[in-house]
């Protein structure tokens, strides 16, 4: 089952302010939050649909659910494309000199990929776009430090829900990073969230998503089901 929200229905955390630079363009949104519910024979089963860098990916990576998230993630990617751009083939990364992965072929196309635990998320627009996901979870004060403004540590020490508030934070300051194509190791903590304001945060269960871009207001999020996953990715070329 897929599910095709307005962004009015997704009870929006962050509302982002600003002029648009770029017309036109809307921010398409896949996310999985099923994951764990691929079984064992999902990895071998999808491998001819994968590039060879992302197999090489996923082989350094050693627990059975992460592999699957960065295989899943990897076709969210295919399907966004078909879907949009009526792309269909593996697709390839060449990566800028910070970093940032682009389309070997579609460079003109700008993505962002994310996966954390049981979720996996990919963002394609015409205007560059970050996206980050992650599953709220028990964070330690030297964490906390490490990442928030000052400003931002006092409100943690100060809410009764302080995971929840580092977690979407967090997700607001990497997909901020992603979009400006530096990275995370351009650091958290010089960035305060409050002051990114093309960005759109919204929860979902047990994890915050939040999007990064110009047309992060103009989005479209469609979340999909685990058989709804299988019907899109055997549907595409090998």
């Amino acid at each position: 089952m897929s599910m095709t929200y307005a962004l009015q229905n997704i009870a929006p955390v962050g509302i982002p302010i600003g002029a648009s630079l770029c017309y036109n363009s809307l921010v398409m949104v896949y996310i999985i939050d099923e994951v764990e519910k691929l079984d064992d024979d999902f990895l071998v089963n999808c491998q001819k649909l994968l590039s060879d860098e992302r197999i090489a990916v996923c082989k350094r990576i050693r627990p059975s659910l992460g592999k699957k998230a960065s295989v899943v993630v990897y076709l969210l990617l295919r399907i966004a494309l078909y879907e949009n751009y009526g792309i269909d083939e593996a697709i390839e990364f060449v990566h800028e000199e910070k970093g940032k992965p682009i389309l070997k072929d579609y460079s003109h196309i700008h993505f962002s990929l994310s996966h954390s635990h049981n979720i996996a998320a990919c963002a394609v627009s015409d205007c560059p776009v970050g996206i980050d996901v992650q599953q709220i979870g028990s964070i330690s004060d030297k964490v906390a430090k490490r990442v928030l403004t000052d400003g931002e540590y006092e409100v943690f020490c100060k809410s009764q829900a302080p995971e929840d508030y580092f977690c979407k934070v967090w997700t607001v300051k990497e997909s901020y990073l992603k979009q400006l194509g530096v990275g995370i190791t351009a650091g958290f903590k010089t960035i305060s969230s409050e002051n990114i304001l093309d960005k759109m945060v919204f929860k979902n269960n047990n994890y915050y998503c939040c999007v990064c871009g110009n047309e992060a207001h103009n989005m479209q999020v469609t979340r999909i089901g685990r058989e709804q996953f299988d019907e899109l990715y055997n549907g595409l070329k090998s």
